[in-house]
């Protein structure tokens, strides 16, 4: 394994070692900007290794990772994002966040290139070896809210998020691969366990949106038919004894909330409120990437509708909608193809579960938008296509003065990107409160 395949899986461990682990210091007032101040850094790192390798080509052409197809609808999205945010009435927020988006889809670009097994083994196992350091934290608190007679509350159970949602939104990630390593006896037991707290905390949360992804998990990867289907079966039955359980211990000390709640949360009327406002522009452009806003009554502002699909087709219009979709649908069309014909490549199907079970989630929550969880999407979505992507190697012609153009296209990226973060970051005053929900940064208010 020579230098650069072992920067690629170091660097993304690295990540998520620095977002997951609950007691390493944080760099900002809060989690949330924590994390997105260690995925800006991530995404600038990984553009700099792109960039490092492009200009380090020295042969007349350049392979892309991605086919041209696929780069095509990529670049029509960006567009569409760019020219939303230049007719926006907020063109400096929308414009910092189309440069995000277009950073966090590079750094797909250069995840897709790791393919062999050994450096997505590697990933995988700093996943969960973070992640579970994080759960054996919230098992404490649950111990200690048991040995002091209190119902369970998921806002003091939770531990490394400024908000229950953004905890679920990164567990259903981590199922997928708990259900693999179930097929390993010699720690079957230990995972057992691990996957058992897992929708243990997801019951205590109410986090019935991931509930439903991880349903929805299970039944896909039954009909596929593959060789996980023992797996799956056994994390049903965790499903249940978890259950069964997080009844069993609230019983012992009843809350006032109402559990597993059979409202929308306001999703629904949300919804189709942002459906109703929809013109006729919204046919090729949208109000702009990031600028979502809307009350219901007398609540807070949000800051996304907690539906993907909604989301891009209100602020990217439907032109990028079309483009999103077709690129998703192919890359599951793709992997569905590919666990047909290597029926025993459960690494690769546990990468096709974990992306899957991210973007079903992503239609009721805010997946794609939340810092750990929407770098997570993207780097599944790396690693699948680097499985599955077969049509790739696609070349280009280059010369120096293309080299230079990249260049300059870069370093100026990488200026506007950074001194909105910063401007933005440095106008909010937490002492205020968090009135407007968590976008960008925990603040979800713009300036």
């Amino acid at each position: 394994m020579n230098i650069v395949n072992i920067i690629k899986p170091s660097l993304i461990s690295l990540f998520f070692l620095c977002v997951l682990i609950p007691l390493i210091p944080i760099i900002s007032y809060d989690y949330h900007n924590h994390q997105r101040i260690i995925q800006i850094a991530f995404l600038l790192i990984t553009s700099l290794l792109v960039l490092t390798a492009f200009l380090g080509n020295k042969k007349p052409t350049f392979k892309l990772s991605l086919n041209n197809k696929s780069s095509v609808l990529y670049l029509i999205f960006i567009f569409s994002g760019c020219l939303s945010a230049l007719m926006s009435m907020e063109q400096s927020f929308s414009l910092l966040y189309t440069l995000h988006i277009s950073l966090l889809i590079l750094t797909m670009y250069y995840v897709s290139t790791i393919n062999d097994k050994r450096s997505i083994l590697f990933i995988i196992y700093a996943l969960l070896i973070a992640h579970t350091s994080l759960i054996l934290i919230c098992l404490l608190n649950i111990i200690f809210t048991l040995s002091e007679q209190q119902p369970l509350n998921p806002y003091i159970i939770y531990s490394g998020f400024i908000n229950i949602r953004f905890f679920n939104q990164v567990q259903v990630f981590i199922l997928p691969f708990l259900v693999l390593l179930l097929k390993f006896k010699s720690i079957q037991r230990i995972v057992f366990i691990i996957l058992f707290l897992n929708l243990l905390l997801i019951f205590i949360g109410q986090a019935r949106g991931a509930l439903l992804s991880f349903l929805v998990f299970s039944i896909f990867a039954l009909a596929l038919k593959t060789t996980l289907k023992k797996q799956v079966l056994i994390g049903l039955v965790c499903l249940a004894l978890s259950c069964i359980t997080f009844y069993a211990l609230d019983s012992l000390n009843k809350g006032v909330t109402e559990i597993l709640r059979t409202s929308s949360s306001g999703r629904i009327e949300l919804w189709f409120n942002t459906l109703s406002h929809l013109s006729l522009k919204h046919l090729f452009i949208g109000n702009g990437p990031g600028v979502f806003e809307m009350s219901l009554g007398s609540s807070a502002p949000y800051s996304h509708p907690h539906n993907s699909l909604i989301e891009i087709l209100n602020e990217w219009g439907l032109i990028a909608l079309i483009c999103i979709l077709t690129v998703v649908f192919t890359t599951f069309r793709k992997a569905i193809t590919h666990l047909k014909q290597h029926k025993k490549d459960i690494i690769t199907e546990s990468l096709f579960y974990s992306f899957a079970i991210g973007i079903t989630y992503s239609l009721f929550s805010g997946v794609h938008v939340m810092p750990v969880s929407q770098t997570l999407l993207f780097i599944m979505w790396g690693l699948l296509l680097g499985r599955v992507d077969k049509k790739r190697g696609q070349s280009i012609s280059i010369n120096k003065s293309l080299k230079t153009l990249i260049a300059i296209l870069f370093v100026f990226t990488w200026y506007l990107y950074l001194q909105k973060a910063i401007s933005i970051y440095n106008n909010i005053d937490p002492d205020k409160g968090y009135i407007y929900g968590p976008r960008f940064w925990s603040v979800g208010q713009r300036f």
